[in-house]
């Protein structure tokens, strides 16, 4: 019967009713729902549910929306109930039943929530939708018997045909999506595509095939034998990928191995999965399916489907369609493997045929090349163009290294420039240093100088050019590749192999040049000049109490004055400053042989400074034939007895400036080396004390004269040197340069200006610092042997010395510096002799030491493990004479002292 609306009344029949129950059962099976029912209007034209619990609010809006506006529902969770403000807690799926073409409403069909799911999917929405459309054509011609037995009689024998159809419907819907993609696997294997493209599309395909969570391939790192991921389809990509499973271990591992499938339904309790996945991303795996990706007979990785999401398990008849979608992959990968050593093989051959025809390029343009620009500008084209580079430069530095040469191409547009030595770039410094730079962070681009800025733009090499000599007279620097890649070894390695050509020819076309230029006047004094600027000596001597700085300007291109310094092994040094007479060519000659003669003979301290003299004086006078000779002033100075000996050769008298501000003259006795074939010299010793200043200096100094024709002279010099005694010592040689060339109001030097100055700090002769580390506490033994060395102490008082400092410093690395947070923890250690009394000085900036708080040891309590440690602190303070401990503004200190007796 129907209601005034057209609906059908199902009447209430327990027979009826039983048969509707079955139909409810079968699609709650099909969907995997917590549970259903059938909605029917009952005789009071009621909308009422067959499952008496299934009668929630939601439940009953969600069948009354559906059947009153004969809609299909499909709500997930969190959702809203049409045409109402109530949000459902359950997934549900709500199908009308009604005759072909919606004649007459006969009810709706309700499943309410999926098991082990959150929401039910659209293939469950869509079996649910023909199930009941199949159910009320069953019922358009059942229902309109008024006889209940009639009813029943004839819907009960088309129920079997209703589900069979239904099912078969189910079936045939999957079979079709799965033929339809094997076909689509099938035909990307085929295509073009990137591997990592193709792959992430066949992972797609087998998570909706096989309905999973997720998908991955991992393939086999032959070298470190284990498995990698490559592909992931899924969540947790980013974390599952950096995780490495070994060969044999885990289900990956396992399938790698033995090459045989596996299903796993229990992941989370069986021991064979490798759960530091799960570990590492957070995923909970709880059931998976793998296969081998066999290429070639070789297992080349493994192919994994994880967690189903409409089932609880895997079946095990899904492995023979699992095994097709691993092959397909299998066959994917090696293909491309192929493709890419066949494109690698192609890609290196037309290199290789470009790189010969760049080198044969670059051979022409150093035989036709008539300078070096154009040398310089033929090559930078073939570099540009070998390795793709947007931006190169070719810089070449003059030969006072303060002014640079640059060919450069920018995005094609060639220029060349001339500009100022750049002290913050690093292409200049890489030049200095002759070190080599290959960046390959495309993101670094933050540099300090515009220059660099300009012309270090993402990954970039910069490469010296260095000459015969190794030394650096220019680079090369490539940058911003034209298919933002980055520079390798294998660039850095032709870059180098264009830069051994690009060098030969500059190298020739400068030796050419060279030639032409040495038959002039000006190219002989250069010559002189640089003679002169090798004999000088370079850096700076180091390691004792004393500030040393050296500054010699000559008047012309040509100087005659030469200085030397020497740090012997023992810890003491020599200096000497020395005026050669005459100019030009055959002066500096001469003085490159008296400074080797009397450089050579220094190197022995054995010899006093008034023997050096006596026998360096007979040596050049066998080579003088010119009549040249040399004056010289020769200091010897011994940090461990705080004493100078000196001897001069002709020199005029040089500077002892005293702490208080007073100054003596040092003199010698002596004529200059190379006049007459034998002399005798005499010389003095004296003992500087802290603060106190020795200057060495050549007449030039005090020589130099104003347009009036008044000399600065000695007052004046030691004068403005006393002003400036608290700076350091550099700084006084510099201000004092300046100071006389103001004076003499710019007019040209009149004669060379050479000045030593030795200004000893304080008392202690000797000083080194120290890192933090057991690993330096041998160097530290090896400084202190130095040092004391000289003062011929006994073996014994030599050991304890040693022994108490190594524990010493053994107590600031282990104690002092312990748990600390300090970068590069360091100590230092100072050195001072007095006639008697060795003191040594040990400061650090770790933890304070408070003396008070070390117990006594006792061998008794650290045999029976009660206490350790104190017997360090015991033996020093034992061994020594006195032990002092104080810490002052983060400063500790440890002063040891102790009597000494010499042997000598």
């Amino acid at each position: 019967m129907t209601d005034n609306n057209g609906a059908v009344i199902i009447p209430k029949d327990a027979s009826l009713f039983e048969v509707f129950e079955s139909i409810t059962l079968q699609g709650i099976e099909w969907v995997d729902a917590q549970q259903g029912s059938l909605f029917f209007l009952d005789e009071s034209e009621t909308l009422s549910s067959l499952n008496s619990e299934l009668s929630s609010k939601a439940a009953r809006k969600i069948a009354e929306y559906s059947f009153l506006n004969q809609k299909n529902v499909l709500l997930k969770k969190g959702e809203m109930i049409p045409q109402t403000n109530l949000f459902v807690e359950e997934t549900y799926i709500c199908c009308t039943i009604s005759t072909p073409n919606r004649e007459k409403k006969i009810g709706v069909f309700l499943l309410e929530g999926i098991k082990n799911f959150e929401n039910f999917s659209i293939e469950d929405f869509n079996l649910i939708q023909v199930y009941c459309d199949k159910l009320g054509l069953l019922l358009k011609d059942s229902l309109f018997l008024q006889d209940i037995d009639d009813l029943y009689s004839k819907f009960t024998t088309s129920l079997f045909l209703l589900l069979d159809s239904t099912d078969t419907h189910r079936k045939n819907t999957k079979l079709d999506f799965l033929i339809k993609e094997v076909i689509r696997v099938s035909g990307l294997i085929n295509t073009s595509q990137h591997l990592s493209s193709l792959l992430r599309e066949l992972m797609e395909s087998v998570k909706s095939v096989f309905r999973t969570e997720s998908c991955s391939i991992l393939l086999v790192d032959k070298e470190k034998n284990d498995l990698y991921f490559h592909i992931i389809a899924g969540e947790k990509e980013e974390e599952i990928s950096k995780i490495r499973v070994p060969m044999g271990q885990g289900i990956a591992g396992t399938v790698a191995v033995t090459r045989e499938p596996m299903v796993i339904n229990d992941a989370q309790n069986d021991n064979r999965v490798y759960k530091a996945a799960d570990k590492t991303s957070g995923f909970v795996t709880r059931n998976m399916l793998a296969a081998p990706l066999v290429a070639n007979n070789d297992v080349i990785g493994v192919m994994e489907a994880i967690n189903t999401t409409d089932r609880n398990n895997f079946d095990d008849n899904e492995i023979d369609l699992f095994l097709s979608f691993s092959g397909a992959a299998a066959v994917a990968i090696q293909k491309a493997r192929l493709l890419d050593d066949l494109q690698k093989a192609n890609t290196e051959l037309e290199k290789k045929v470009s790189e010969l025809g760049s080198l044969f390029d670059l051979g022409q343009a150093v035989l036709e090349s008539n300078d070096v620009n154009e040398l310089l500008l033929r090559s930078l084209s073939i570099i540009v163009r070998e390795l793709d580079a947007n931006r190169a430069v070719v810089i070449t530095l003059d030969e006072t290294k303060k002014n640079l040469h640059l060919m450069s191409s920018t995005n094609g547009i060639q220029k060349q420039a001339r500009m100022s030595y750049l002290n913050d770039s690093i292409i200049v410094h890489s030049i200095m240093d002759n070190r080599i730079v290959l960046n390959n962070n495309i993101k670094s681009s933050d540099h300090d100088s515009s220059f660099d800025q300009e012309y270090l733009v993402g990954s970039y090499i910069i490469l010296p050019l260095t000459d015969s000599n190794r030394k650096a007279f220019g680079a090369i620097c490539i940058s911003d590749r034209k298919d933002r890649g980055v520079y390798t070894e294998g660039h850095l390695r032709l870059l180098q192999t264009i830069s051994s050509q690009l060098i030969k020819g500059y190298e020739n076309i400068k030796l050419n040049d060279d030639l032409i230029a040495k038959k002039t006047l000006q190219k002989e004094l250069e010559i002189t000049s640089k003679i002169q600027k090798h004999i000088l000596p370079h850096g700076l001597p180091s390691g004792s109490n004393f500030d040393f700085a050296a500054k010699s300007v000559p008047a012309k291109e040509v100087s005659g004055d030469f200085y030397d310094f020497y740090k012997y092994e023992d810890g003491q040094f020599s200096f000497l400053i020395a005026d050669v007479s005459g100019k030009s060519l055959p002066a500096a000659i001469f003085m490159a042989m008296s400074s080797s003669i009397i450089r050579t003979l220094s190197r022995n301290h054995e010899l006093s400074p008034d023997q050096l003299l006596e026998t360096a004086n007979g040596l050049i006078y066998e080579d003088s034939e010119s009549g040249m000779f040399v004056t010289l002033f020769f200091i010897h100075y011994n940090p461990a007895s705080f004493a100078i000996e000196f001897a001069s050769a002709g020199h005029n008298d040089q500077i002892w400036i005293k702490a208080d501000g007073t100054y003596e003259l040092i003199k010698g006795k002596g004529a200059p080396l190379g006049v007459i074939p034998s002399g005798v010299f005499k010389g003095g010793t004296i003992k500087p004390k802290a603060g106190d200043m020795i200057v060495l200096y050549t007449d030039g100094a005090i020589e130099q004269d104003n347009k009036k024709q008044e000399e600065f002279g000695l007052e004046s010099f030691v004068e403005e040197i006393i002003k400036r005694k608290e700076l350091p010592a550099k700084e006084i040689v510099e201000q004092v340069y300046e100071e006389i060339m103001l004076f003499s109001e710019n007019k040209p030097q009149f004669d060379d200006f050479t000045v030593l100055i030795l200004k000893f700090n304080d008392d202690y002769q000797f000083h080194r610092k120290f890192a933090a580390s057991n690993k330096e506490i041998p160097k530290f033994r090896e400084f202190l042997f130095d040092t004391i060395k000289v003062k011929n102490l006994n073996q014994i008082l030599c050991e304890d010395i040693l022994l108490c400092c190594d524990e010493a410093a053994t107590n600031i690395v282990m104690h002092s510096y312990a748990e600390t947070e300090l970068k590069n923890p360091s100590f230092d250690c100072y050195v001072r002799f007095t006639e008697d009394t060795m003191y040594i000085l040990l400061q650090d900036r770790g933890k304070g030491f408070l003396r008070s708080q070390v117990k006594k040891p006792s061998l008794e309590a650290n045999l029976k493990g009660e206490r350790k440690g104190g017997f360090g602190i015991f033996l020093i303070e034992k061994l020594m004479d006195k032990v002092s401990y104080s810490s002052e503004d983060g400063v500790n200190s440890i002063l040891i002292e102790k009597r000494i007796a010499t042997d000598s």
